[in-house]
């Protein structure tokens, strides 16, 4: 039981954090390479991204392959932390050093900020320890957990109908969103039921993940202002307690329905995609003709990220960067960036290809 307990930290922080550190290393500025939120949140990303682009053409192909998924998976994953560690030992290196130089001022925070910030992580802790206690029920279980249920005990990969239990062609409409196998996965490698990884495991991570992205947001809109930044997320954390005005709301989907590929859509997906926007031009990073690798190679993982959630997301996240993309152009007069942006949708273009080719 020790063992699966490592190797899930493992799987949901320790390669995240090793993966992020590939990426980082090719941001502009010394301020991302010493900061572990950055550097989590990317390799969170790259890794729901190349669960994706392995196992669409495991479900395609091989209906009993979810052993395969299983074992690719867990390979890549120590690959690509081992390359991110090797690679990305200067961003370690600094950011040793940032964390020692914290230690070594003596700046203050006044009582206020301090109240702030106790506030604003309450907040949090409360929505986490609701969503953990309180496991709500959705007509979505049915099928999505039910999925998951399926992969991880019969190693079948949508060719059951969860509904009646009867064989079937593979599902094209939610087949090429994985993160149902993605939730089988976690299953099998901790020991713990889907369902459980579904209404209990999911809400620690993917809250906590969605605030991180809320608090990057923040430090770039509010220029680092930590006194207005408490504030922002203290009413942000409101808005989402109180923000269950319908069932239809993304307030709802965050707390109540936190495991399903839709509240990850527009929660976490849609956020990561105004973070790296606002981070590749926010600082002008191109104009001072500084490297912006590492944040188009994260633009692209949460494209991918947006499909692996649902189908419609490679559109949505298409038509977001579309729209943003036209009015950098036009407000910078910079129309050079419009091919940049437009290849970093090329994955969602295939994948779309490959959807429609198939219904």
């Amino acid at each position: 039981m020790a063992v699966k307990v490592l190797i899930t930290f493992g799987v949901l922080f320790a390669a995240p954090f090793c993966i992020g550190l590939f990426p980082v290393r090719f941001m502009p500025g010394e301020e991302n390479k010493k900061d572990p939120v950055t550097v989590y949140l990317t390799g969170f990303l790259l890794m729901l991204a190349v669960f994706q682009l392995l196992a669409v053409p495991i479900i395609l192909m091989k209906p009993w392959g979810f052993p395969q998924i299983v074992m690719l998976y867990s390979l890549l994953l120590a690959v690509l932390s081992a390359a991110g560690l090797i690679a990305g030992r200067t961003v370690l290196k600094k950011m040793a050093e940032a964390v020692t130089g914290l230690f070594d001022k003596k700046g203050k925070i006044s009582w206020e900020t301090f109240i702030y910030w106790l506030i604003a992580g309450g907040l949090i802790v409360f929505q986490i320890y609701m969503a953990y206690t309180h496991a709500f029920f959705d007509g979505d279980d049915a099928y999505y957990v039910a999925q998951s249920v399926i992969a991880d005990q019969s190693n079948v990969l949508y060719r059951i109908l969860p509904y009646t239990g009867l064989t079937t062609t593979v599902d094209v409409r939610h087949a090429l969103a994985t993160l149902p196998i993605w939730e089988a996965y976690l299953a099998r490698i901790s020991g713990i039921h889907p369902a459980i990884i579904a209404h209990s495991l999911l809400p620690l991570i993917f809250i906590p993940v969605t605030y991180l992205f809320y608090f990057q947001i923040g430090k770039r809109l509010l220029k680092k202002d930590y006194r207005k930044l408490a504030v922002f997320m203290i009413l942000v954390s409101v808005l989402q307690i109180f923000g269950n005005t319908s069932i239809y709301t993304n307030s709802t989907f965050f707390l109540m329905r936190t495991w399903q590929g839709k509240s990850m859509l527009c929660n976490m997906v849609l956020l990561a995609v105004l973070w790296c926007l606002l981070s590749l031009w926010d600082n002008r990073g191109e104009a001072k003709k500084e490297k912006q690798t590492g944040w188009w190679i994260v633009l692209c993982a949460v494209n991918m990220t947006a499909a692996m959630a649902t189908t419609m997301g490679a559109f949505l996240t298409g038509l977001l960067i579309a729209v943003v993309g036209l009015v950098i152009a036009v407000r910078d007069r910079r129309p050079q960036v419009l091919p940049k942006l437009a290849a970093s949708c090329i994955p969602c273009i295939l994948y779309l290809a490959v959807y429609m080719v198939l219904v």
